[in-house]
């Protein structure tokens, strides 16, 4: 293994998992929160890029449970399309591990002078424009990163599920006793990392016109798993919904498709094992991300965790099949070829 690569990122995240678990401003939300039964916010809206806006989408259905509206953004379409919906009466959410890319940037010259009634940010970087003209901040604690998202991706994703945890007023303790153990179970999980790797490139064998689906919090992992594979694998691979898989792109399940489906929570895992069971009968190569798989698909363990940390550890062994497709096509995983670690072009 080479010394600060994309690798050595991945194995690194229980460690600054819990130094950011640590960090957790707890006191600071418990503020937010009483704001928040007060009525001073009318609306929630979330905003981030790539990695930092998948790794909201479990938070943001969580939050929808509640009766205060919540809306999820990519950051350049907030600033373009639904600056409006910013006022006096929004609590904004923004998640970017720089805290200065182009979009967040032009994002925070625009609000200025038409603040939102609080605006919190997720950041690996305090002293960025976004850490420094934010109201709260959530220190990500990740560390330096050498390439694609890893522990930023991780820690974003653990501490904006605490965030929502407690602004809906839930049991806070217990969720963060669940990410705590989460990371005991990660830890172990990537200590034989050299085994897994072997175990999953004998799994997944050849794959093709890879899509991967999930629903859920698991869309999370979808959409950042086949991140990892564009980013860190120079692949093409979409990651989308399970259900809108069958309104249109089933058509393509055939020989020449491989199909990852992440298990996901109870609440719909069985409609993916349905799907899973379905597109193998078109000839699709299915490889199932979780621990119940259905009896005829191949599938690839992952620890166990309590259900609020479960896309977690859903991403481990895909930020591992990205490096395993990176050495196949000898590249060095996670190096970006085309743009850098910050987005400074809108």
């Amino acid at each position: 293994m080479t010394k600060k690569s994309y690798l050595h990122d991945i194995l690194d995240q229980p460690v600054f998992l819990r130094l950011a678990l640590k960090n957790y401003p707890i006191h600071e939300i418990g503020s937010l929160l009483t704001r928040l039964r007060e009525g001073e916010f009318r609306k929630i809206i979330m905003t981030g890029h790539g990695s930092s806006y998948n790794s909201l989408y479990p938070a943001f259905l969580h939050l929808s449970t509640q009766s205060v509206p919540v809306a999820i953004w990519q950051t350049a379409e907030l600033l373009h399309y639904g600056i409006n919906q910013i006022d006096s009466e929004t609590f904004l959410c923004a998640n970017s591990q720089s805290g200065k890319s182009a979009e967040v940037k032009n994002l925070i010259g625009r609000i200025t002078n038409n603040r939102p009634a609080c605006l919190l940010s997720l950041t690996n970087d305090l002293h960025s424009v976004l850490g420094k003209n934010s109201d709260v901040t959530i220190d990500l604690q990740a560390g330096e990163e050498h390439g694609v998202a890893s522990k930023t991706y991780i820690n974003s994703l653990s501490l904006s599920s605490l965030l929502s945890v407690q602004l809906c007023g839930e049991n806070f303790a217990d969720a963060l006793d669940d990410m705590q153990s989460a990371c005991d179970a990660m830890e172990e999980y990537l200590t034989s990392w050299q085994a897994r790797i072997v175990e999953i490139d004998d799994i997944i064998g050849k794959i093709q016109n890879t899509v991967i689906i999930g629903r859920g919090p698991s869309m999370a992992t979808a959409l950042n798993g086949a991140l990892n594979q564009k980013e860190a694998a120079w692949l093409f691979t979409e990651g989308m919904n399970a259900a809108e898989f069958r309104h249109g792109p089933m058509e393509l399940a055939d020989t020449n498709m491989t199909l990852i489906i992440i298990e996901g929570d109870h609440r719909t895992s069985k409609l993916n094992s349905v799907l899973a069971e379905e597109v193998i009968q078109y000839g699709c190569k299915v490889i199932w991300i979780g621990n119940n798989p259905p009896l005829t698909v191949p599938s690839i363990n992952i620890p166990e965790v309590a259900e609020i940390a479960k896309p977690l550890a859903e991403i481990l062994p895909l930020q591992l099949i990205a490096c395993i497709l990176a050495n196949r096509q000898k590249i060095e995983a996670g190096k970006f070829r085309h743009i850098g670690k910050v987005v400074l072009k809108e």
